[in-house]
């Protein structure tokens, strides 16, 4: 199962990292060209649930299906997860919400200990906390600032989503290989699927016309579906719901280099409108692979 003593598995929340940094940026500029943020959320789950149907057609297992309630309890924390991480992008920056997002890692942890008897070791511990000071200390500068109250807003919902998404994935670890963990992946995407239909057509529900703010939507849900499937897969096989969330956590810093380099490109100028800010968040990047290092070893003993 490891590839010169480290986790491949790890591999897996790693190029989820760096894929959603990129479809963040996607979203942002879907946002920025007149899009909804509920209609960026729904064509998201949309876009997660074709991404996860197929993975029924893998279980071979039988399913315990008097336990159906479990994906889509699921299913239903990751769609509040998602609501709020939706408007957190809609009035931040996202080289200030991805970080923020970050402290899913502790959120985990400490769900773990509380319902994942024996998953936690001191070295992960250790990795948590490290790598959530240095997500906190990417978008300290900018709390300060005369913006702070403005900020503040999507600090806090970020907190709010990661909280939901930690839940999630602590429970996803826990009930899925009970259940049958394949079709459980497919259960709980599907719910905020249907969730999000339901939603679609209550009175007052904001529309998706076909234009150029819906295509920067799609694509960058299409990104986001495929790094929720490697995600869903790391944890629901590998029981290691902290140490995939630690090396998922550098997507706070995969988001400024895809910020510098491709921002520019997409008309984003976060990293000069940012000024010294931006530069902080950059040597706080130094923290988070500190707590991914931390992760490793903590995966090797």
């Amino acid at each position: 199962m490891n590839t010169g003593g480290i986790p491949w598995y790890l591999l897996l929340p790693l190029v989820s990292a760096v894929g959603y940094a990129i479809a963040s940026l996607l979203l942002k500029k879907a946002l920025t060209e007149g899009a909804h943020p509920m209609a960026c959320f729904h064509v998201n789950n949309w876009a997660c649930s074709l991404a996860f149907l197929p993975m029924a057609l893998l279980q071979k297992q039988p399913v315990v299906w008097h336990l159906v309630w479990m994906p889509v309890g699921v299913g239903v924390v990751f769609f509040v997860g998602g609501w709020f991480t939706f408007i957190a992008m809609q009035r931040g920056d996202v080289s200030l919400v991805t970080p923020v997002l970050g402290s899913k890692v502790v959120f985990v942890a400490l769900g773990s200990s509380l319902f994942i008897a024996g998953s936690m070791k001191p070295l992960m511990w250790a990795a948590a906390f490290i790598t959530t000071a240095g997500i906190f200390f990417m978008s300290a500068t900018d709390i300060k600032t005369p913006k702070g109250a403005r900020l503040a807003g999507p600090v806090v919902m970020g907190l709010i989503s990661a909280a939901f998404y930690a839940l999630a994935d602590v429970l996803l670890q826990r009930w899925a290989p009970e259940f049958g963990s394949f079709v459980f992946l497919s259960i709980m995407a599907c719910t905020t699927g249907v969730l999000s239909l339901t939603v679609m057509n209550l009175p007052k529900a904001p529309p998706i016309p076909w234009n150029r703010a819906t295509q920067w939507s799609v694509a960058g849900s299409a990104l986001i579906g495929m790094q929720s499937l490697l995600i869903g897969i790391s944890i629901a096989f590998f029981n290691d719901a902290v140490g995939v969330n630690v090396v998922y956590a550098t997507r706070g810093m995969w988001s400024l280099l895809v910020v510098a380099l491709l921002g520019p490109l997409l008309g984003n100028r976060e990293r000069h409108e940012s000024g010294r800010a931006y530069r902080v968040r950059i040597l706080a990047a130094v923290l988070l692979m500190a707590g991914v290092i931390c992760a490793v070893i903590a995966r090797l003993r």
